[in-house]
């Protein structure tokens, strides 16, 4: 019974906090990538059977209109699944619709149960558009990566989206180590070629667990970062890395949706936004979001070493403008954490965060801290799961524990009088993955502590 209260609250969770609506657990395929897979037996994430149209309706008044609905995108303590096996899918998507006529619907699949009734269907609702997790086109990679032996109804769908005008979104996990460059580039060509608004190349991440046949060199990061830069150059819709290549907080263009608002004002991929509507901006996330936010914004722009340039972008409040960006900081975030301090009346203050968010905080807080209290970072290696995996959202209490011990037995100054942690790490009840609370850190090294 515990198990299961677990989980309906993870379900809620995922709808109050993230618009979220879990649907099912049910995969028709077994990548060998999946994010589910090779983790160590302590993690608490919850598997569900399709969840019935009268559990749906029973979340609805917990769904905000005003953002968008995501379906199937594995980012919660839910194991997504397809959200296309679901047997009652198709009635799901028109009570979604009649309850939410506005607001746009967001769905990740692989493409595989995508047909012609599903897509007039989809086409019909409107406002509907896919995350199509494509990852590669041979059907003898198909099968030994995503144990697909329907190849050709995953690359059939692509033609489908096109021929009902669904917009959409392509994303590939990079495996070359194992299916070649040549399937990478034909699968990100073939994407583009069916009209892909954007594609999303994720580098792999394996944990301790996996099999050896599995893992990549540490150069495959720097292969991945030289491959798209080549592939942006010749291909005509833009090409995102995850994690992202980032070098500075400069708001530069990552790519623009052809016929978007931001292509018709002229702006390319690699130019910087300096300002919008008279204001400088300090980071991607910054101008993004001020683009966002205004209608017909101008925004001043440096394009290598023409001039500098001015572009109104022509579009409404809330409407977006077709600029793609990789995420890198809210200066907002800055102000959070001077906020705690600030309330902590701490003078010391140390932030942990993972190897791949470093980087660009340490630069967010030379450019944006100005707090009296002195802020180090310290990166915090993920030894639970291990293998590859970088990222801040699946480092544990344990992890942090062992960091911020050694950290302490080095010291020659003594204990923070804040410690700050990664939220993203944690839930809403502070407890990390393996549903241990960041309140046994506080209680072991004896410092305030906060998820931020």
């Amino acid at each position: 019974m515990g198990e299961i209260n677990s989980a309906e609250n993870s379900i809620r969770d995922c709808v109050v906090d993230g618009n979220i609506l879990p649907l099912t657990s049910t995969c028709n395929t077994r990548c060998v990538f999946c994010s589910h897979r090779f983790n160590p037996p302590e993690v608490r994430v919850y598997r569900i059977p399709p969840r019935t149209l009268a559990s749906i309706k029973n979340a609805l008044p917990f769904i905000d209109p005003a953002r968008p609905i995501v379906i199937g995108e594995s980012v919660t303590r839910i194991i997504e699944g397809e959200p296309f096996t679901h047997p009652e899918i198709a009635g799901i998507l028109r009570l979604l619709r009649s309850a939410f006529p506005r607001t746009p619907v967001r769905l990740t699949t692989n493409g595989i149960l995508l047909d012609e009734d599903m897509a007039h269907l989809l086409r019909r609702l409107g406002n509907i558009t896919l995350n199509l997790s494509l990852n590669c086109m041979g059907e003898r990679n198909r099968n030994f990566l995503l144990g697909d032996n329907q190849a050709g109804a995953a690359v059939n769908s692509v033609k489908l989206l096109k021929k009902y005008g669904i917009p959409f979104h392509g994303s590939v996990v990079a495996m070359p180590h194992l299916t070649g460059w040549d399937d990478l580039e034909n699968t990100i060509r073939y994407l583009s070629w069916h009209e892909a608004e954007t594609l999303r190349v994720f580098e792999p991440g394996f944990s301790r667990f996996a099999p050896p046949e599995l893992q990549f060199s540490r150069t495959l990061r720097a292969e991945l970062e030289s491959f798209i830069s080549r592939l942006r150059r010749i291909i005509n819709i833009p090409i995102i890395s995850e994690p992202p290549f980032i070098g500075s907080l400069e708001a530069e263009v990552a790519g623009v949706i052809a016929g978007s608002p931001a292509a018709g004002a002229g702006l390319k991929p690699g130019d910087v936004i300096t300002e919008v509507n008279g204001s400088g901006v300090n980071s991607r996330v910054q101008a993004f979001g001020r683009i966002l936010k205004a209608a017909n914004p101008e925004v001043a722009v440096k394009r290598g070493s023409e001039p500098p340039m001015a572009f109104c972008i022509r579009k409404g409040r809330g409407e977006r403008s077709g600029l793609v960006m990789h995420y890198d900081l809210d200066p907002g975030l800055i102000d959070d954490m001077a906020r705690v301090a600030r309330r902590r009346r701490a003078r010391t203050v140390l932030l942990l965060t993972s190897p791949l968010a470093a980087p660009v905080l340490r630069q967010g807080l030379e450019r944006f801290w100005e707090e009296g209290a002195d802020v180090e970072t310290l990166e915090v290696e993920n030894h639970f799961f291990g293998g590859s995996i970088r990222a801040a959202g699946l480092l544990t209490v344990g992890d942090m524990g062992d960091c911020l011990g050694k950290y302490l037995a080095a010291s020659t100054t003594g204990k923070p009088d804040l410690v700050l942690l990664p939220g993203l790490a944690f839930d809403r009840t502070g407890s990390d993955l393996t549903a241990t609370p960041y309140t046994r850190l506080e209680e072991e090294f004896g410092i305030p502590m906060e998820a931020i």
